[in-house]
């Protein structure tokens, strides 16, 4: 996967309220659009809570299970910030999520986020979708200020550049034309090109599934092994003593 972005503070206020987050590990793009006087702290920790519990469940997730578990994400989040500040305000989001072969799409209010398929070489608008990863696939990811600018007939040429060229020029061209023509609001953008590798993310391991089911049940790994380890010897002690016992028996 590879991902390109851009935030530019907009001329309205003083600090960016758009916050950014991109995990090329976990394959996860989230673009947090906070607004009202604590919208940048809104947006930080939206975005971080959605990460950390996509995070947590990432290794039992199916990839049938990503929209869902992308959506109770947000959820979520939203629920912790509420009850850490008592600002019960939510932000726009853009996140898109690639696991088992899956990408789910996921945009809230103002946000916007477009897709590509690789066959159509056009771009479609999405709010919620899960389809199979495809090589050469493009996601587009933008913030309320961005989106105002999307409409425009200007800015066409740089939209559709970013799919006829797939080098870092085009999408400094897109970054530059769209806060060109839309400068009120924080404008940003987050753009992923899929490859092969995507196709095959998220596969877990034996004991990234362990590690996940010993975390929720507050298990430290060594207490399973040291019981199993317990039972054994004292099987081996029982049978010790009741073998003369059986031979006795025996004679």
């Amino acid at each position: 996967m590879l991902a390109q972005s851009f935030s530019q503070t907009g001329s309205i206020r003083e600090d960016n309220q758009d916050h950014l987050l991109i995990d090329p590990e976990l394959r996860l793009a989230i673009i947090a659009d906070g607004h009202g006087a604590a919208g940048k702290v809104l947006a930080e920790q939206t975005a971080v809570a959605m990460h950390q519990r996509l995070r947590e469940i990432s290794a039992v997730t199916g990839g049938d299970e990503n929209l869902s578990r992308l959506s109770e994400a947000y959820e979520m989040a939203c629920q912790t910030v509420t009850s850490q500040t008592g600002d019960d305000n939510r932000c726009a989001i853009d996140a898109a999520w690639i696991s088992r072969g899956t990408i789910a799409v996921f945009a809230t209010g103002t946000c916007r986020l477009l897709t590509s398929l690789p066959e159509s070489n056009e771009w479609r608008e999405q709010r919620e979708l899960a389809l199979p990863a495809g090589d050469g696939m493009s996601i587009l990811l933008v913030s309320e200020g961005a989106a105002a600018a999307l409409s425009s007939l200007q800015l066409q040429p740089a939209l559709n550049g970013l799919l006829s060229q797939t080098d870092s020029e085009s999408f400094t061209a897109f970054a530059d034309q769209t806060t060109a023509i839309y400068d009120g609001d924080d404008c940003s953008a987050i753009l992923l090109r899929l490859d092969s590798s995507d196709l095959t993310a998220g596969t877990p391991h034996e004991l990234e599934l362990f590690e996940h089911y010993n975390r929720s049940y507050s298990c430290k790994l060594w207490v399973p092994l040291s019981i199993a380890g317990c039972v054994g010897l004292a099987a081996i002690a029982t049978a010790s003593k009741l073998k003369p016992l059986m031979n006795r028996i025996k004679n």
